[in-house]
């Protein structure tokens, strides 16, 4: 397979990692070993018309939205398999590893030196004591650290320690880090194993440790990701707005395949069985062999506008996309007929991925209309207006779908009317990304996570367990002090925002606050 470039060997399109600074280019026997800085520099490309296609598509979605200026990226959260971590975009184009119970300790707990939450942080989030606050490393262990001309500032642990906890964020605050320019992110992480990847808007994906959060590979496309990716047997799956799917070993980053969709590809790859979908740019949605590559010769979808939305297994029965003509469609999965008489149409573009549950489809448009759809037949159960464009995805807390629009005006509605139980909650950012259910666990979720973001899970044959970076697991009992389930929601700008979704009040004494850095 040729590269753009020239470059016949695909392996030499990736990097492993020999420290936090470099990457260690592990490349093919003829191939020499070398070091590679990790700066995230890319040969000169060739022209692509997909990149006017990009272009193109920002200025249309400009005039559609009125509003969407130069987007800095839109990923939600991700929670790690045993319920500890939460990964997460925390600004423009930077990943960070937090503790999943956000929670403080507070009164008595802040008098000792324990963990007394099990979260292995000691007095987080407690009030500052005295005329210092303890931070950055001093908050990371058990001792008394602030002082003033050498004498103990007062006589409590971590005293001013912020409650969230950050496990690491990357690039790291380094040399080497701060030459890093991913300048966004826009799909949620995915966490396999020992390993977190992510798409970056420079068009690298990029693999690090879980528990460090230090580089271990990066991969090259050749144009901005603007999407979640998606995972089978070892092998990553990514769409480039360079018009490609690539298929990527997940230990190495060597690359195993592409398929050439010639059109931009803004949608996330959805894996289903032995078949990964690719909504592109020209409105033809690609079914794919997972193992080869190549095109399903039974199924055959397009439609004359661009498909925005990830495509997304609503049942076995039942795959559903859309995107730039208003419309939802509802196709088999295994030959892309429509399933309904006529598809549903919005009053603005699709985008963000449906939700999901039993016989009922909630979608919602860029003109901030949430719809309740009938799954049998398309037809409008109820619709809801927000108050701006929605792009994230629609979220089910126990009985409140939560949804929130670019404004940051977040809403409680009941599933069976779409009628307000409560909102809007003003959480005065601009959010693009998914909200996402937290419920901290001391033990791993039950059930086994879909590895693709978009597919309902009880829809899918059996897959090799991963961690789904758009699907919150299965509830389960939460450590000794920790919070009950919380909507977190990212904001541009790194800040975090914590709901109840009961009532839509705030889950922490702050309803939105940066993550200390």
């Amino acid at each position: 397979m040729r590269s753009p470039s020239g470059d016949s060997s695909a392996a030499t399109r990736s990097t492993a990692a020999a420290s936090i600074l470099f990457l260690d280019g592990r490349e093919t026997s003829n191939r020499r070993r070398k070091s590679i800085q990790l700066n995230a520099r890319r040969s000169p490309r060739r022209p692509h018309w997909a990149a006017f296609a990009v272009i193109l598509a920002f200025a249309l979605l400009a005039a559609a939205c009125g509003r969407i200026a130069t987007p800095q990226g839109w990923a939600g959260p991700t929670l790690s398999g045993d319920g500890r971590t939460v990964y997460a975009s925390i600004e423009r184009g930077k990943i960070a590893a937090l503790d999943a119970n956000m929670a403080p300790e507070t009164g008595a707990q802040c008098d000792d030196a324990k963990d007394n939450d099990g979260d292995g942080a000691v007095n987080e989030g407690c009030p500052k004591a005295g005329q210092k606050s303890e931070e950055g490393t001093q908050c990371r262990n058990d001792t008394n650290d602030d002082q003033n001309n050498g004498v103990a500032d007062d006589n409590l642990v971590n005293d001013g320690c912020p409650a969230t906890i950050v496990r690491w964020i990357f690039p790291p605050d380094t040399d080497e880090g701060k030459k890093l320019k991913l300048e966004g992110i826009y799909g949620a992480p995915l966490r396999l194993g020992d390993l977190v990847y992510f798409g970056a808007y420079d068009g690298n994906i990029y693999a690090l440790n879980a528990g460090d959060g230090s580089p271990i590979w990066r991969f090259e496309t050749d144009d901005a990701i603007v999407s979640s990716l998606a995972a089978k047997d070892g092998t990553l799956f990514a769409t480039s707005t360079d018009g490609r799917l690539y298929a990527i070993d997940a230990a190495t980053g060597t690359e195993r395949g592409r398929f050439e969709t010639g059109s931009s590809i803004w949608a996330s790859p959805v894996v289903v069985g032995d078949v990964v979908y690719v909504a592109a740019m020209d409105g033809k949605l690609n079914a794919l062999d997972a193992g080869t590559l190549t095109p399903v010769s039974a199924f055959s979808f397009k439609t004359d506008a661009g498909l925005l939305m990830e495509p997304t297994l609503a049942n076995n029965e039942t795959l559903l996309v859309g995107g730039i003509d208003h419309k939802l469609y509802a196709l088999d999965p295994k030959t892309g007929k429509p399933r309904w008489s006529q598809p549903f149409e919005g009053g603005n573009w699709f985008w963000a991925r449906p939700l999901v549950k039993d016989s009922t489809a909630y979608v919602a448009d860029l003109d901030g209309n949430v719809y309740g759809v009938d799954l049998k037949d398309g037809r409008r159960l109820w619709s809801f207006q927000a108050g701006d464009s929605v792009r994230s995805a629609p979220l089910l807390a126990g009985g409140t779908l939560v949804i929130v629009d670019r404004s940051g005006n977040a809403y409680g509605l009941k599933p069976d009317d779409g009628s307000r139980q409560w909102g809007p909650t003003l959480l005065g950012k601009t959010v693009l990304s998914d909200p996402f259910l937290l419920q901290p666990a001391l033990a791993s979720p039950s059930g086994t996570p879909s590895e693709s973001p978009g597919a309902s899970p009880a829809a899918l044959p059996s897959t090799t367990a991963s961690e789904s970076p758009t699907a919150s697991p299965a509830a389960s009992t939460a450590p000794n002090g920790a919070s009950a389930a919380e909507v977190l929601i990212v904001a541009q700008g790194g800040n975090l925002c914590r709901l109840d979704p009961a009532d839509g009040s705030p889950a922490a004494a702050v309803l939105c606050a940066a993550v200390p850095l």
